[in-house]
């Protein structure tokens, strides 16, 4: 199959005609959860470890301090943290549980307690451990390790109560936060495999009025980010942020695409004929196991106060498409524009 150029805009205009209806209450991010004490007590004891070693690093990199700073902070918390024991603990997370025995609120979890920006973030520490990394390694770490923080919290919202309380206070968001951390970004995933990620996004106002919603918004975007990054054909990543109107109070619309094989393509149209939107609804996976994008169709249900998934899709509120050679998605979010001045 020969190479076509990714989608226009006229086409991601035209994926949904979607009515949006405004939240009927403010979305406090709190819809796909589980407890700490829900996990097998020794994952239980990885996750407090790995959110500990997190909150260090995060002091490490804290932007008050210069990259070149914050790169020999990191070195020094890699050596004396058992960095390696680590790692091949956060790779036992969940290697003991079934699918069929395990409820599915708690498989979300571990998949975003696993998955988020941490397999990213890992990649920039070994590279930091092997004396390899750059100043420009520590400003992707401090990114990376901020919205992993508060996926954790997110997910599960008594490893750190008062972390949690204070995320739900109020406190604006803007779209420049999702323009600094995907423009141009080089960015790993769980197979060391790096892609870069192309963003184009004009919007300028406020996405969340709380640290919790940013948070399960950031989940959706690593998911589907994650996703597309293990079957990118050229490893290349493309996002698109626009507004569906021009009113002050409006929603945005997210699409992730990436070019995928001939193999790939064929498979995915064999098995979901003319409905890609399906992958939002679990059971279908190619290589995965299918809950990270279950997880977006939960945050997108929740988050605009519908009945169900299938309401969410009927309606276009997300969905999926192949366009040629390219796999799609998309989501809706509530937005609203800067005031002028």
């Amino acid at each position: 199959m020969q190479d076509t150029p990714p989608p226009s805009r006229a086409e991601l205009l035209a994926l949904s005609s979607a009515t949006l209806r405004p939240r009927s209450r403010p979305y406090l991010g709190d819809s796909v959860i589980a407890s700490i004490t829900a996990i097998d007590p020794d994952d239980a004891a990885i996750v407090r470890r790995l959110y500990a070693f997190l909150g260090e690093l995060y002091g490490a990199v804290d932007l008050l301090n210069a990259a070149s700073t914050g790169l020999a902070a990191v070195r020094d918390l890699l050596a004396r943290s058992d960095y390696a024991g680590l790692g091949a603990a956060i790779r036992r997370l969940g290697a003991a549980l079934s699918a069929d025995a395990t409820p599915l609120a708690l498989r979300k979890a571990y998949h975003d307690v696993r998955g988020g920006s941490l397999p990213a973030l890992l990649m920039h520490l070994d590279l930091v451990e092997a004396g390899e990394a750059t100043e420009q390694d520590i400003e992707r770490i401090f990114i990376l390790v901020r919205d992993h923080l508060k996926i954790l919290r997110n997910a599960l919202p008594d490893l750190d109560p008062a972390g949690y309380e204070r995320d739900l206070g109020t406190r604006e968001h803007d779209a420049a936060l999702i323009v600094q951390k995907w423009s141009d970004a080089s960015y790993g995933t769980e197979a060391a495999r790096r892609v870069m990620v192309h963003l184009d996004c004009e919007f300028v106002g406020g996405v969340s009025e709380r640290c919790m919603e940013f948070a399960a918004l950031d989940r959706v975007i690593y998911n589907l980010i994650n996703n597309a990054a293990r079957f990118a054909d050229d490893a290349r990543v493309l996002v698109h942020v626009f507004p569906l109107t021009d009113a002050r109070e409006t929603d945005l619309r997210f699409v992730v695409c990436n070019r995928i094989s001939a193999d790939h393509r064929d498979r995915l149209l064999a098995d979901l004929g003319g409905d890609c939107s399906r992958v939002f609804a679990g059971g279908y996976t190619t290589g995965g196991h299918g809950v990270g994008l279950q997880i977006c169709g939960d945050i997108i249900t929740h988050g605009y106060g519908l009945a169900s998934l299938r309401d969410a899709l009927s309606g276009g509120y997300l969905g999926a498409r192949v366009l040629r050679d390219h796999f799609v998605a998309w989501f809706h979010w509530p937005a609203r524009r800067a005031d002028a001045g």
